[in-house]
């Protein structure tokens, strides 16, 4: 055996104090235990025996790494400078002497411990325990409050703080030093940054009572950071938590007379107020809760408002009501003046600048001036005028004679500070306007021809929204006016169904256009556009024109500037103006009211929901029920394109309930899909009479003839295999589920299906589009036809420029589609959504299906009462027909492993697609390998990557970080043995169990795979069953006799031993 520490100790004893530094052992002067801990260190104790603790009176601790055969690391509990410690290098010594490494081939205490926590347990629990206690905040005798962090124990928080900012308290070890960065790990940043204030800023510090005293003008800040730790803050006086309410305070301000000449202006506070600390954010306390207010006031106004001591003169009253009175709304703060209080006249609109060009005599004089609008209500066009040169004072009001219509005054003007860079900037570019001359002044006078050729290039440069230039007529041949055309557009219902009428001007100021007067001047190519009271107009937004153009495209022309186009384009016409500050519209009542509802998605009013409906539909669900009335009642379809799980199946039939009594619907979807809109009715909507269209020719022609079905749900297959007796009917209501089945144009089943004829369409998909977007026109081609145009021009208009093309047509087709994802309405959902998925057997399925049955009912089922079942047998039949529901190749090598020989396999592959179109990460179980094979086959064939994982996996771990790490990987096919207990795959969140067991521990246990703790997401479960098969007796099953199954932990006949006779029959039904 070697000795103990040799390495350490030929390393230490070659130094040139090695032997002047140890302390002579002897054998049994020391004793020491050992223990192992969970990364196979091991950690040793040493003391000194007897009369030797004289000579060694300290605890040493070394920790032993077995592996490399060296000291991983050493503590002594006297010495501070712990390379050098003489009681190290002597148990390196006596351990060389003494001790061999068998030493650990004897039991060692094994411990465990961890570092993912933040500090230790114990530091936890000394923090947890932990307040700060509030002194003198209410004293108004007191000029500092205290804070006192006695109940945080040892946690020493001075020391702590110096250490945090980088320092080192006075004689600590390393060891020591780092114990204390292990304290700082339990404290929160809310608490550092309140400590580090208080630390920063106190009056004083009192060791011995463990308080920080601060200067009470210094707490608003203070109480900013303390609102964060709302819960660890007491009144010391009292003991009562302090509270903070993070909304503001309703406050408002009241100004009143106070004597002749001044007036008071008192905070207007409801509740009982104890204490307030001035500052950005003010700190009301009302008892124990604290209350912010942002008054934008300087401290020492704050604090003479509320004691009641701020004073204002007439003049200041100006100031609060204009430049105070603005500040104070940001803040949703209402300044209230007494009625007795005269205020003289003030003016505070938003100014403009307007540039006056003249003759005078036989120069040119240029003029400036502030334009207000009037501030009496009904006499907007008479503008209240000032000289420009009230800018030039700097001040926010100025008193100033005006001009207005009525001839003229004088008042008050609020001058906004944006307004003064706006005339240095206009000033700057005119002529002989240095040195702030216009502003000063108000007038500039040119007459040297140059000067003059330099004003009119400024003014044609100036232009612009922001600016008014007016031109005397004497002089308007001679400047060039540019103009930004503004397009306005009066709509009205016209008196056709789904029609609407409108006609286009163009305005700018006093200047109007109509659109064929620009069409003959656009078309003429000339630079300017000359108008009849001799303006030289140049038309700095020709864009605006063009678009109108393409605008008039969509209608027809009815009479001279009078347009007509169908309803259906009203949304685009409306967006198209939202989106276009250039664009106006006016419509009717019936108009404004349709573009009302559009924009908030709903009819005016609170829709009534059936009483069965009102607790089943969560809120987005009611919304979209809303949307779709909404449409409905206009006569426009639309796509409900919420993602996978969010039950688009159950809004669509709430419409249903609404149709008239003599009415039938059609719903269109996949085959697989069948029985889940069966289901959905059974569940949720048991009023509704339907039927499913399938079987033979003449079997469904029979099933359509039906007077008393309100809904026929029929698969895509069978509307172009009947197609002949479908489009004979009127429906009230169309919808396609998964309609992204219709995005092949050329498709037979999509002329099929724009064959059939409804009042209403609606369209289901969480994909709307797949590859291109020719995929949308299709859908909108069945919901609106003609809304898009035709393929051509669809192509034309939002194809060839991609850029702006999908700008254009997300404006077209956003007011009929109507999109949620699981992340917006994530706080509606449950933790974890669990649904059953229908399918029905193909026919291969369904004849090796009935095979088995036959043989079970003719050679096992038909005993003599009396006669014990062979329950071998029955289970290894109830395999077979599990099997056949999965894929008819488990059950029959014969047949193969196909995906079209499998409805159930197909409805994966649908459930599958969807998600990940939706960016989900999924896990699929299946407890038969071989499914897991064929499936793995299909994914292959489709391009999709996955993870995988069975008994046979060696890597397991392998697999599950690649799932968990990897963003594009976002498949894993798992053997429900295999992946059912012991990993978390909380990435996913979307489980779909494809085959069902007889314990549902077992499923849940695969469910929870991805819902526990570290899940952020809502979790979404698939279970996929076959309708009418022993799938679905065995879930009733489930449901019915869930106790026994808790009992059960794997397949075996103590489940069949516990039913009856009849309930074994039941489970080879068909």
């Amino acid at each position: 055996m070697a000795r103990l520490f040799s390495k350490d100790y030929h390393e230490k004893s070659a130094s040139w104090y090695f032997n002047h530094a140890v302390i002579a052992l002897d054998r049994g002067d020391l004793q020491y235990w050992k223990s192992i801990d969970e990364n196979g260190l091991y950690h040793l104790h040493f003391i000194a025996s007897g009369e030797r603790r004289d000579f060694f009176a300290t605890q040493l601790d070394i920790v032993y790494d077995p592996v490399s055969q060296t000291v991983a690391s050493h503590h002594c509990h006297e010495c501070r400078d712990e390379e050098s410690c003489r009681h190290y290098l002597s148990v390196l010594r006596y351990a060389y002497l003494y001790l061999k490494t068998d030493i650990f081939d004897s039991p060692a205490v094994e411990t465990c411990d961890g570092s993912v926590l933040r500090g230790s347990e114990f530091w936890r629990g000394e923090h947890d325990r932990a307040v700060i206690e509030v002194e003198r905040l209410y004293d108004p005798e007191s000029d500092k409050a205290r804070f006192y962090h006695s109940a945080y124990g040892r946690l020493d928080l001075p020391k702590l703080l110096q250490i945090e900012s980088g320092g080192r308290p006075e004689g600590i070890s390393n060891r020591k030093l780092e114990e204390y960065r292990a304290q700082l790990e339990v404290l929160s940043d809310s608490e550092l940054a309140f400590f580090r204030y208080l630390n920063a800023h106190k009056a004083a510090y009192s060791a011995k009572a463990k308080f920080w005293s601060l200067y009470k003008k210094d707490l608003a800040p203070a109480l900013v950071l303390m609102q964060d730790l709302d819960g660890r803050l007491t009144v010391r006086e009292t003991g009562e938590p302090l509270k903070f309410n993070s909304q503001p305070y309703p406050l408002s301000l009241r100004v009143e007379p106070a004597g002749k000449k001044n007036y008071r202006v008192i905070p207007v506070i409801l509740d009982e107020l104890s204490v307030v600390y001035p500052g950005f954010p003010t700190w009301l306390l009302f008892r124990n809760e604290a209350r912010p207010v942002f008054l934008p006031l300087g401290n020492e106004t704050l604090e003479q408002l509320f004691s009641h001591e701020l004073l204002l003169s007439a003049k200041d009253l100006i100031y609060w009501r204009t430049v105070v009175n603005r500040e104070l709304r940001k803040q949703d703060i209402y300044l209230d003046f007494d009625p007795s209080i005269d205020l003289p006249q003030i003016v505070s609109g938003e100014p403009r600048v307007r540039l006056k060009v003249e003759k005078l005599g036989d120069n040119v004089a240029l003029s400036g001036r502030l334009i207000y609008p009037s501030p009496r209500s009904g006499e907007e066009e008479q503008p209240l005028e000032i000289p420009l040169a009230v800018t030039c004072f700097s001040a926010p009001l100025v008193r100033s004679d005006y001009i207005d219509a009525g001839g003229g005054g004088n008042a008050w003007f609020y001058l906004p500070p944006e307004i003064f860079n706006r005339v240095s900037q206009i000033s700057a570019r005119i002529p002989g306007s240095g040195q702030g001359r216009l502003e000063r002044q108000s007038q500039l006078v040119f007459s040297d021809g140059e000067e003059l050729t330099r004003l009119r290039q400024s003014l044609f440069e100036l232009e612009s929204e922001a600016l008014d230039i007016e031109i005397a007529p004497e002089l308007r041949g001679e400047f060039i006016q540019k103009v930004g055309l503004q397009v306005e557009i009066r709509a009205r219902r016209s008196e056709e169904i789904d029609w609407f009428e409108y006609e286009v001007s163009y305005r700018y100021r006093d200047l109007n256009f109509t659109h064929e007067e620009l069409r003959r001047f656009f078309k003429s190519e000339e630079d300017f556009l000359h108008t009849a009271d001799g303006r030289i107009i140049f038309i700095s937004n020709p864009e605006v024109f063009r678009e109108t153009e393409r605008l008039l495209s969509r209608s027809e022309k009815l009479a001279d500037e009078v347009y007509r186009s169908r309803l259906v384009n009203l949304p685009y016409y409306q967006r198209y103006m939202l989106e276009n500050p250039a664009f106006r519209m006016l419509g009717d009542e019936w108009l404004d009211s349709f573009s009302r509802d559009l924009v908030r998605g709903h009819l005016e009013g609170q829709m009534v929901l059936p009483t069965y409906l009102q607790t089943i539909l969560r809120g987005y669900q009611k919304a979209g029920v809303a949307w779709i009335r909404m449409l409905q009642h206009y006569r426009l379809g639309g796509i409900l394109a919420d993602e996978m799980g969010l039950g688009k199946t159950i809004q669509a039939l709430a419409l249903i309930h609404w149709a008239p009594e003599d009415s039938q619907s059609l719903v269109v979807c996949p085959k697989t899909l069948l029985y889940n809109w069966a289901a959905e009715i059974e569940k949720f909507h048991t009023n509704i009479p339907y039927l499913i269209v399938e079987g033979g020719k003449a079997e469904r022609l029979e099933l359509l003839r039906d007077p008393n079905a309100k809904l026929f749900i029929i698969s895509y297959t069978v509307v172009l295999n009947d197609i002949a007796a479908l489009k004979e009917k009127e429906f009230e209501w169309i919808i396609l589920d998964e309609a992204q089945n219709i995005k092949n144009v050329a498709a037979k089943r999509t002329y099929a299906i724009k064959k059939l004829s409804a009042r209403h369409r609606l369209a289901l998909t969480g994909t709307p589009v797949e590859n291109n977007l020719t995929e949308l026109w299709s859908i909108y081609d069945f919901l609106i036809p003609g809304y898009l145009g035709s393929l051509k021009r669809f192509k034309q208009e939002f194809l060839e420029e991609p850029e702006t093309g999908a700008v254009k047509l997300k404006r077209a087709v956003a007011p009929f589609l109507l999109r949620r994802t699981k992340k917006e309405v994530l706080l509606e959902l449950p933790d974890k959504q669990e649904q059953v998925s229908w399918c029905r057997m193909h026919p291969v399925q369904e004849k090796l299906y009935l095979q088995i049955i036959d043989m079970v009912q003719k050679k096992l089922l038909n005993a003599p009462e009396s006669a014990n079942l062979n329950f071998v047998h029955i289970l290894a039949a109830l395999m077979k027909l599990r099997q056949i529901c999965n894929h008819p190749h488990l059950a029959n090598p014969d047949i193969l492993p196909e995906l079209e020989a499998s409805a159930k396999l197909e409805h994966l592959l649908e459930l599958v697609t969807d998600a990940l179109a939706s960016g989900h990460k999924i896990l699929v179980f299946s407890q038969f390998v071989k499914m897991l094979k064929i499936i793995r086959r299909v994914f292959d064939a489709q391009g999709l990557r996955y993870a995988y994982m069975d008994g046979h996996t060696k890597n397991r771990m392998d697999e599950v970080r690649r799932f968990e790490t990897d963003p594009e990987l976002k498949l894993f096919l798992i053997s429900l043995k295999t992946g059912g207990t012991g990993i978390n795959l909380t990435s996913a969140d979307t489980v779909i169990l494809y085959d069902p067991w007889w314990n549902p521990m077992v499923e849940n246990q695969a469910v929870d795979r991805t819902h526990r703790i570290g899940q952020t997401r809502k979790v979404q479960v698939f279970r996929l069953i076959t309708k009418g098969s022993v799938e679905e007796k065995i879930m009733n099953l489930q449901q019915h006799k869930l106790q026994l199954f808790d009992e059960v932990v794997s397949e075996s006949q103590n489940v069949l031993s516990s039913l009856s006779r009849e309930e074994i029959s039941a489970l080879f039904s068909y």
